[in-house]
């Protein structure tokens, strides 16, 4: 009886795999089934639901072992082993295309990804009532629960290898996944591997991962030719034990390999409530990880660049091989300019095939017949050979979205059918059991022939999973809001990514970026979700230039935490580990809660950020070699163009599904609860990085803090108290005010500074040493609020509002600044090799620009006219349109009619910005050339008073500058007569200064 259920079960998802795969080998037991499958070889199709060029040229399971013991799921473990998945791929070879081949697997993978795709629909629930709904998916959970408990996996020695000689002609190349050890076994409280009895109100599962590692060898030495028509060990020139040795020892020694990701190895804890208790989460899960390393070098990014382009150049010539003439260029010209005709003509003509109305006839006279065949077919009625043949071509024909779209159709047209109308009940099979369906094709018809289950092996599959129909029914209650479904945590300890210069020379690391100490925990509730994420630390290293006095060009400074070392050491937590892991968490570099639908309800969604300080060393040349490192060659462009192209239109459609959300989340008034505490980057930019320079500029942020000013419960309650009412004058104001949600933006202690050196520049920042002034921006602090309408198609409401306060912006300059600041901002700018080319070139682009201008010109003179005559014929033009005055004011009125019917108010105010500065002040200094004395005041500029109003409509927009007063003064003279003080005064040079 089992044995048609397991058939079915590998023979779906190991056929698409495993080269002349063939059921009646399984050694399977009716109860206690045992299946054994040992040296299997892999099918050369075995990656084509990738899409991309590829062969498998060798492939080899070792073992695959299952061990279900149906009869007693409470009492024995299931047990799944898989050994030694070894498989060798290799790219095609673009002259052995052979048409009738690739279709025959394009339809092959597309039937698979059809019907795992309608696998994944859960088909049980078709036509099922509720309740009939709510008891499978009870029975499923108590089968899944039964077999999860006592459930041991183990997986060893996974190696996946790609080798290329053809990308790269001269460089061969190997890229390969391995994963050493994976395994996955039932323990108790503790920890430790014990069985899980069926009485256990959880379940505690420990998953291991052991040196899971990607590689991307360059310049490699090959376990085969590198060609993907050559297929076998043979055809590799190897043997193949001696290939399947290279395969073992390539995990075992890993020194030879150049890593993109080093050996990971981690662990998971996974707890699974079954009490139903809701102050426990239903699902517990915790991954722990010791490092997680990434490294690219620039020998690999070439080979990725070279394979991306072959890969390109395949995929985009595939679909013309068809037409392609067999003989060369040069033997047959001819052929090869009809060639380029055809390709051409039949992209053009098959587009305008699909606009006419025999294309549409065509549609839907294969849909109506592929529904008609697909409805016979799932009524197990008998199809004859030309309905078989039938269906099978428009199989082949139809695209996959196609044969989606249309078998829902089917269902849809069967399930209206069937509606009203019982069936009596009929015996199910054990494969029916299994996938949830009642019906099978005519294929699988015979295979379950003796294989019905009985009333008495249902009662007995029943009391060994725990199962009870009528309880199922009875416990399917809605759980409160506070219970959580999916609790999982992560924790990592370390992190890298590093660029690489000359990986197989001096190995120069350009880059190397760690982390430490990163947290994640996400929270899954009915109707909620939360997602908490830290960083303890953060260094970035340059290499880019020798003998910097500044390797480190980001430094924070690092959060030593020994909880949480601990923590990623051992699999249990105390409450202690829990409270100084929370401490810890506070004390982070980066700190970000994220909530969706909170539980206290104060909004839609709550987002709280916060940053630490950290301190960057500006390096141009760093930014020079980062950006020539990815710089790709020129050859390579297109197939870059095309890779952007995709992404682009990847990230667009992102985009506007982003802008739907944010669009609809404000129609229907989503709030945000935001609490954003920033300390702003300490910016540095030195003269020199290579020796002890007298010169840098400081730019420090500050502090920037973002909060949420929401309407209080108590005051929307006083304004709904107050509806039946009349309402006053500042009811009225207190009611606008509610229209709009707040956000208060604070950025303080925001300064720029050039000194003599990084550490006396960096002590003014603090220092309140008027003595030395090193401050081009004094400190400032700006105040911010933003508000959005809750209801942006209301008029007589502006949709977005900005309004800005500055009580002070004091800047100060002196000649020496001026000339270091310049001098710091030349040095700042990065010298890129394409910005010296492009400007030898713009001196000739300009004069070719030029030259039809003059011309143009001589023209003219030739003529005995002059330019002014000749351009004075658009002005005549212009009066005669004049003319049609009412014509204008009908397209007018037109206009004003589409605005109103696509309801777009001419007058509403889209956005409005508004900003106020107190107090500018602009002091001009002359430094003492000597440094002794401090630097001579010359001149000061004042302006009090400075605002900025603008706001932008559909169609227009308006700004409007007010400053109230304007003041220069002379401090050139030591004591000048009062009359000669000021230079230029808004006030008149007889005002007070109180006026």
């Amino acid at each position: 009886m089992l044995e048609g259920l397991v058939s079915t079960l590998l023979n779906r998802f190991l056929g698409m795999y495993v080269k002349n795969f063939n059921p009646q080998q399984l050694n399977v037991g009716i109860w206690n089934g045992d299946v054994k499958l040992r040296n299997l070889e892999l099918r050369r199709e075995a990656l084509d639901q990738l899409h991309l060029p590829v062969n498998v040229v060798e492939g080899y399971l070792g073992s695959l072992t299952m061990s279900i013991p149906w009869t007693n799921l409470r009492g024995k473990p299931v047990k799944i082993s898989i050994e030694d998945v070894f498989l060798l791929a290799a790219p095609k070879e673009d002259a052995k295309y052979d048409e009738k081949e690739e279709a025959e697997r394009a339809h092959s993978v597309k039937m698979e990804k059809l019907e795992n795709a309608e696998l994944l629909k859960q088909r049980n629930s078709e036509g099922l009532s509720q309740e009939e709904q709510q008891k499978n998916q009870s029975f499923t959970e108590s089968m899944t629960t039964a077999i999860v408990d006592n459930l041991q996996i183990s997986i060893k020695n996974i190696h996946i290898r790609y080798e290329d000689t053809i990308a790269a002609p001269g460089h061969p190349f190997a890229i390969g996944l391995t994963l050493k050890e994976f395994s996955a076994v039932s323990t108790d409280q503790d920890w430790r591997p014990s069985f899980i009895q069926s009485t256990s109100g959880t379940t505690h599962k420990l998953a291991v991962l052991g040196e899971l590692a990607f590689y991307w060898n360059t310049d490699a030495t090959l376990f085969g030719t590198g060609n993907g028509e050559q297929i076998g060990a043979e055809a590799q020139k190897t043997d193949r034990g001696v290939l399947i040795d290279k395969f073992k020892q390539a995990i075992q020694d890993g020194q030879n390999h150049q890593y993109m990701l080093k050996p990971v190895s981690g662990r998971a804890a996974v707890e699974l409530d079954k009490t139903g208790k809701v102050e426990k989460p239903k699902v517990k899960a915790r991954l722990l990880f010791n490092e997680l390393g990434f490294v690219l070098d620039e020998d690999q990014y070439r080979d990725a660049l070279m394979m991306v382009d072959l890969f390109h150049y395949f995929i985009r010539h595939q679909e013309y091989q068809k037409l392609q003439p067999k003989s060369t260029p040069k033997e047959d010209p001819k052929a090869w300019l009809k060639f380029a005709f055809t390709a051409v003509l039949s992209k053009i003509q098959e587009r305008n095939r699909k606009w006419t109305w025999g294309y549409f006839q065509e549609r839907r006279d294969d849909r109506l017949r592929y529904i008609d065949l697909f409805k016979k077919k799932k009524k197990e009625e008998k199809l004859g050979p030309a309905e078989t043949s039938e269906l099978d071509k428009l199989e082949r024909k139809l695209t996959y979205e196609d044969l989606r779209f249309w078998r829902s159709l089917a269902r849809n047209q069967l399930r209206k059918e069937n509606f009203g109308v019982k069936k009596a009940p009929q015996k199910q099979t054990w494969t029916q059991w299994a996938w949830g369906g009642g019906k099978k094709t005519e294929e699988t018809h015979s295979d379950e022939e003796g294989t019905t289950m009985t009333e008495e092996q249902r009662k007995e599959l029943y009391a060994a999973i725990d199962f009870n129909e009528k309880k199922a029914i009875t416990e399917s209650v809605e759980v409160p809001r506070e219970s959580i479904k999916l609790q999982l945590e992560s924790s990592l300890r370390t992190g890298s990514f590093t660029l690489k210069r000359d990986p197989h020379g001096k190995s120069i690391e350009i880059l190397s970026m760690m982390f430490d100490n990163f947290q994640a925990k996400a929270l899954q509730r009915p109707d909620s979700f939360l997602a908490d994420v830290s960083l303890g630390g953060l260094r970035i290293n340059d290499g880019t230039t020798e003998g910097s006095l500044f390797p480190q060009i980001v430094n924070v400074k690092d959060m030593t935490s020994e909880a949480v070392n601990k923590s990623i050491e051992k699999v249990s937590e105390s409450a202690e580990d829990r409270k100084a892991k929370e401490k810890a968490t506070a004390d982070s570099l980066f700190h970000l809660i994220f909530e969706q639908n909170p539980l206290d309800e104060s909004a839609d969604s709550a987002v709280t950020v916060k940053l630490k300080s950290i301190e960057v060393i500006y390096n141009p040349q760093f930014i020079v070699q980062i950006a020539k490192f990815f710089q790709p060659p020129e050859r390579h462009m297109e197939s870059i163009g095309a890779l952007l192209e995709t992404a682009g239109a990847t990230v667009e459609g992102i985009r506007q599904q982003t802008r739907a959300g944010l669009e609809f989340a404000l129609e229907e008034h989503k709030t945000l609860n935001a609490n954003l505490d920033i300390q702003a980057p300490l910016i540095i930019i030195p003269e020199s990085i290579t020796s002890e320079s007298s010169l840098c500029l400081v730019f420090d942020a500050g502090h920037v803090s973002l909060n949420s000013e929401l309407v209080d419960k108590d005051t929307m309650r006083d304004i709904q108290s107050k509806q039946k009412k009349k309402y006053s004058d500042e009811d009225f104001k207190q009611l606008e005010g509610l229209m709009y949600d707040k956000f208060l933006l604070k950025l303080d202690s925001t300064q720029v500074l050039i000194g003599p050196g990084i550490t006396a520049t960096k002590d003014q920042l603090s220092s309140k040493d008027e003595s030395k002034n090193y401050h081009i921006i004094d400190r400032i602090n700006m105040d911010f609020v933003l508000e959005t309408s809750i209801i942006p198609k209301a008029s007589d409401l502006t949709k977005t509002r900005v309004s800005g306060h500055l009580p002070v912006l004091h800047a100060s300059i002196s000649d020496k600044k001026y000339k270091n600041l310049m001098k710091l901002i030349d040095i700042a700018v990065p010298k890129f090799e394409s910005d010296d080319a492009s400007s030898e070139s713009k001196p000739g682009n300009a004069s070719k620009k030029q030259a039809p201008a003059v011309g143009q010109s001589r023209a003219d003179e030739a003529l005995g006219r002059s330019r002014s005559k000749s351009v004075s014929v658009p002005a005549q033009k212009d009066l005669v349109v004049e003319d049609e005055s009412d014509a204008e004011d009908v397209q007018a009125e037109q206009t004003t009619k589409r605005l109103e019917e696509e309801g777009i108010n001419l007058h509403q105010r889209n956005f409005q910005f508004k900003f106020t500065v107190d107090k500018l002040q602009g002091s001009l200094f002359r430094a003492d050339p000597d440094e002794s004395k401090p630097d001579q005041l010359l001149v000061e500029l004042v302006a009090e008073h400075f605002e900025l109003d603008f706001y932008l409509r559909p169609y227009d927009m308006v700004a409007e500058v007010l400053l109230k007063s304007l003041n220069v003064d002379d401090y050139i003279d030591e004591d000048p007569s009062p009359e000669f003080r000021k230079i230029i005064s808004s006030r008149g040079f007889g005002a007070k200064e109180n006026k």
